[in-house]
């Protein structure tokens, strides 16, 4: 296999982890839960709590892991290094990337943990913040793909 080859690979199994990541938040926050909520609200507790562990488990074990191993590999591919990690537009991107990524999952490891204890109100809130700042991930990639590596 080619070096570019092998680069198009690890990059396409990075986005398609996040994809799936940033995805399936979408998809719980703005298909499952309405619709549960408008046609059978007794059970939302229930089977937004069943989606959320299943979805749990696979980002605590697949998405993540995968996202962190290619992410390292991508960025060290770029050029990126310790020492040229905040002096370059490159890097100080990319730190905030990986900044707001912890504080995605700090969130839903919160929104998972605490959800059965907390009023609507604030599951709702922990889910949002979750889907916006990942939201703004995907952004950071994005506007990554644009600059040039350090």
């Amino acid at each position: 296999m080619n070096g570019d080859l092998l680069w198009s690979l690890v990059l396409f199994v990075h986005v398609l982890a996040a994809t799936f990541w940033v995805g399936g938040q979408l998809m719980l926050a703005t298909v499952v839960v309405p619709l549960v909520r408008k046609s059978r609200p007794e059970l939302l507790r229930e089977i937004a709590g069943l989606a959320g562990r299943r979805f749990a488990v696979l980002t605590n074990f697949g998405l993540l892991p995968t996202l962190v191993v290619t992410g390292v590999l991508l960025a060290w591919h770029d050029g990126v290094r310790l020492d040229n990690l905040s002096t370059t537009a490159f890097g100080r991107v990319l730190e905030i990337k990986v900044v707001l990524v912890v504080a995605v999952f700090i969130l839903a490891s919160m929104h998972g943990a605490i959800a059965r204890r907390l009023s609507r109100k604030w599951v709702r809130g922990l889910a949002i913040a979750t889907i916006i700042l990942s939201v703004a991930v995907v952004a950071l990639a994005a506007m990554l793909a644009t600059l040039p590596g350090p």
